[in-house]
């Protein structure tokens, strides 16, 4: 299977997806799925949940998994249940043949990221990771624009995510929950493999997981990245900036657009200028808004029906899990921490 972002038209509409989770994430994943005509169940072990959003959504409703994939026959499912939950989940799906679309992370541990993968590849079917933000419309031109070196080399990335404590989650701190997002971006426009990683932060809040960090990631190429989280800081902050040979440039996820920078000397040979005289130039791109939640689950859509693979399949979540749990660790331990 090849890599592609072929987006399913309007007009063609696969039957079967049933969304796992009734939770906040997959209220989410249910709405966009019946926005697309494909939404075909809901499932979770919280009744009340359950019949919320079936009833919302005009359709069946099952606190049983098994249940739910014998009566329905979905071609797809949407797991968006707790991190810690994923592995168990996703694991009885694709058993049952199912194309799996899995909230992020993909697991909550190395080895069952491995074999989810494994088990994906054996079973032939479809393995999706959630990594909403590598969807963003900014992270897509972006990454067109650096392969055509518009901008120049990257030098080093560094990224923003903070905002207030989200009281939802509770079995994860922010560096899996919130880091694993830029963690993966990063990785993604660097395009070099990840090779070590350093992390200071802890937890400001009495909470049983950390809720600040920066995390300095090494690549092999000998660039870096920086990556700083929290779940402290009293606004929302999504922002992801590209230090490159030609153009400084600055990627907004809330607002969708990018502005880019670039300068040159001005009569440079005259001894006595000081400063030295510059021209700067900025301009701001912005593009067409698109909730990249919807172009996810699009995007897992094309993949089913086109056998095609996800623009983020089990392989590069397992990439960025090695890097998050590593970032962690660093924390834990307060080293520098290798990546295998």
């Amino acid at each position: 299977m090849s890599k592609s972002l072929i987006l399913i038209p309007s007009d063609r509409v696969m039957s079967g997806i049933l969304v796992v989770g009734a939770g906040s994430m997959g209220w989410n994943h249910a709405r966009v799925c019946h926005e697309l005509g494909v939404l075909t169940g809901i499932c979770d072990r919280d009744k009340n949940l359950v019949d919320k959003v079936a009833n919302k959504f005009e359709v069946k409703g099952f606190t049983n998994l098994e249940d739910a994939l014998e009566e329905i026959k979905p071609h797809g499912v949407i797991i968006a249940t707790p991190t810690s939950t994923h592995y168990e989940v996703a694991t009885l799906a694709i058993k049952n043949g199912m194309n799996v679309l899995v909230e992020k992370p993909l697991t909550k541990s190395i080895d069952n990221g491995n074999k989810l993968v494994k088990l994906a590849r054996k079973t032939g079917v479809i393995l999706a990771v959630g990594h909403i933000e590598r969807h963003n419309p900014v992270i897509t031109k972006a990454k067109i624009i650096l392969k055509n070196k518009e901008w120049g080399d990257i030098i080093t990335i560094s990224s923003r995510r903070v905002s207030n404590f989200p009281g939802r989650i509770s079995d994860v701190g922010v560096i899996l929950d919130l880091g694993i997002h830029d963690i993966d971006n990063v990785i993604h426009l660097m395009d070099s493999r990840p090779i070590s990683v350093f992390t200071k932060g802890g937890k400001y809040h009495d909470i049983k997981y950390e809720d600040h960090a920066t995390i300095m990631i090494g690549f092999e190429n000998g660039k870096s990245a920086l990556v700083e989280v929290n779940w402290i800081t009293p606004m929302k902050v999504r922002t992801l900036s590209l230090t490159c040979e030609k153009s400084f440039v600055v990627l907004d996820y809330i607002k969708q657009n990018i502005n880019i920078s670039s300068s040159r000397f001005v009569d440079t040979e005259n001894p006595n200028q000081f400063p030295t005289k510059m021209e700067i130039y900025s301009k701001e791109m912005s593009l067409n808004f698109t909730e990249p939640l919807k172009l996810e689950i699009k995007n897992f859509i094309d993949a089913i029906e086109n056998n095609v693979e996800p623009l983020v399949n089990g392989e590069d979540a397992l990439i960025s899990l090695k890097v998050t749990i590593a970032a962690i660790k660093s924390l834990e331990t307060g080293g520098v921490v290798n990546i295998d």
